[in-house]
C-alpha cells in the first residue's frame, strides 16, 4: 500500500505552477492584443496566472522534477523566462510590420508630422500606422487567429522542452531573420505609395524647373493627400490579408508545420 505524502505532492503542484507561469506570464506580457500596453497590468497577471492553472494538469507530465538546490530552480524558471521573452518578442517583430508600412504610407502622403496616441505602443505615431496596427490586432481575434496563437503556447514546449539548455546562437539567428523579413515585407505592403509617390514628385520636381517662380509643392500637397487617402482605401483591404499571411505563415514556419 503506497502513502501519499500531502506536503509532497503540494510541493510537486506549486512547483509546476511557477514553472508554467514563468513561461506563459513572460509570453503574455508581449501578447498580441492582450498584452498591449492600454490592458491593465492586473489584468494581465490575472490571464496568466488563469491560463497557467487551466494547463497545470494537462502539462504536468512535460514538468520536470523540483531540483534540490536553489541554484538549479533559479537556472529552470531563468530558461522559462528567457523563453517566452523571446517567443514574445519575435510576436512583437511580426506585429511591427504595419507599423513599417504606415510610416512609409504616412511619409508619401505629407502625414509624417501628423502623429497620434498608438495604443499597442503606447507613443506617438504617424496616423497610417496606429490605423494598421490597431486593424491588425482587431483582425487577431475576429479570424481567429488567436486560437493558433494559444496553441502555438503549446508546441513551444515541444520547440523547447522544460528544463532544457538554451540556444543563444540559433535564438539570435532567428530574431534576426524575422527581423529583417519584417523590414522587407513591411516595405513591400507600401510599395504602390512609393511607386506613385516617386512618379509624382518626379513630375512636380520637372514642372518646378519649368516653372520656379510658382511653389507647386505647397499647392499640390491637397492632391497629395487626398490621393494617399484614396489608395490608402484601395489597398487597406489588401494589406491586411497579406499581413494575416504573413503572420501565420511565419508560426508555421517556427514550428515547422
Amino acid at each position: 500500500m503506497t502513502t501519499l505524502h500531502l506536503d509532497k505532492v503540494l510541493s510537486n503542484h506549486v512547483f509546476a505552477f511557477l514553472f508554467l507561469f514563468s513561461r506563459l506570464g513572460s509570453v503574455i506580457m508581449l501578447f498580441p492584443g492582450i498584452g498591449e500596453s492600454y490592458v491593465s497590468p492586473r489584468m494581465r497577471l490575472m490571464f496568466a496566472l488563469s491560463l497557467s492553472f487551466l494547463l497545470l494538469e494537462p502539462m504536468m507530465g512535460r514538468i520536470p522534477p523540483p531540483p534540490d538546490a536553489m541554484a538549479d530552480l533559479v537556472k529552470m524558471l531563468s530558461y522559462e523566462i528567457i523563453i517566452g521573452l523571446f517567443f514574445g518578442t519575435m510576436l512583437r517583430l511580426i506585429m511591427s510590420v504595419l507599423e513599417n508600412t504606415g510610416s512609409v504610407i504616412s511619409l508619401q502622403m505629407g502625414l509624417s508630422n501628423a502623429t497620434i496616441l498608438n495604443p499597442t505602443l503606447a507613443t506617438q505615431s504617424p496616423l497610417t500606422s496606429a490605423l494598421l496596427s490597431v486593424s491588425a490586432v482587431t483582425l487577431i481575434f475576429i479570424t481567429g487567429l488567436d486560437h493558433l496563437l494559444f496553441r502555438s503556447l503549446m508546441a513551444l514546449y515541444d520547440a523547447f522542452p522544460a528544463g532544457g539548455s538554451l540556444m543563444p546562437g540559433d535564438m539570435a539567428q532567428t530574431i534576426i531573420q524575422i527581423m529583417n523579413r519584417s523590414f522587407v515585407i513591411g516595405i513591400e505592403l507600401a510599395m504602390p505609395f512609393l511607386v506613385i509617390g516617386l512618379l509624382m514628385f518626379i513630375a512636380l520636381g520637372m514642372m518646378q524647373k519649368l516653372m520656379p517662380q510658382v511653389q507647386l509643392f505647397l499647392i499640390t500637397m491637397p492632391v497629395q493627400i487626398w490621393g494617399g487617402a484614396i489608395l490608402l482605401s484601395l489597398t487597406f483591404a489588401g494589406i491586411l490579408t497579406i499581413w494575416l499571411q504573413y503572420f501565420n505563415s511565419s508560426l508555421d514556419g517556427f514550428f515547422g508545420r
